[in-house]
């Protein structure tokens, strides 16, 4: 399938997600002619040095990117949430996700690792943990 890339592919380093070793998924793109994957994993960039050399060995074209947890908008003030026991229709409590994809090499790299780093980090009001990233720079989108 020269041409085509997928664009969200998670290995094993997305736990739960994924179960693919990151040299297997290159192996199987370069089975199917492709051209280029991208490794997407979930909260994290742990796998792409091991994707990196597996997709040289096998002739396809590594590209990187990460799929994160966004908090959601808080409600307005006074505003409560509806839930099932108050009468309310069911509500997904599910994190929203966003993959962000790396690009124009090592500047893309970096933009991302600094997403994944303020992903981890904790906020003035929680204790450390993933799902509540602050682009850099204080802006609402991110470009990496």
């Amino acid at each position: 399938m020269p041409g085509f890339t997928h664009l969200h592919t998670v290995s094993g380093f997305s736990l739960r997600y994924g179960a693919s070793h990151p040299d297997r998924l290159a192996e199987r793109a370069a089975d199917r002619g492709m051209d280029a994957l991208v490794l997407t994993d979930r909260d994290t960039l742990a796998g792409t040095v091991r994707f990196a050399k597996a997709c040289a060995k096998a002739g396809v074209r590594p590209l990187f990117g990460t799929e994160l947890a966004v908090a959601e908008p808080a409600p307005a003030k006074g505003e409560r949430r509806r839930a099932p026991v108050r009468g309310g229709a069911f509500i997904d409590e599910s994190t929203p996700r966003v993959t962000f994809l790396a690009r124009d090499g090592a500047t893309g790299w970096a933009a991302l690792c600094r997403l994944v780093t303020a992903a981890h980090a904790p906020t003035p009001m929680t204790a450390p943990r993933a799902g509540s990233p602050s682009c850099p720079g204080g802006r609402t989108t991110a470009r990496a």
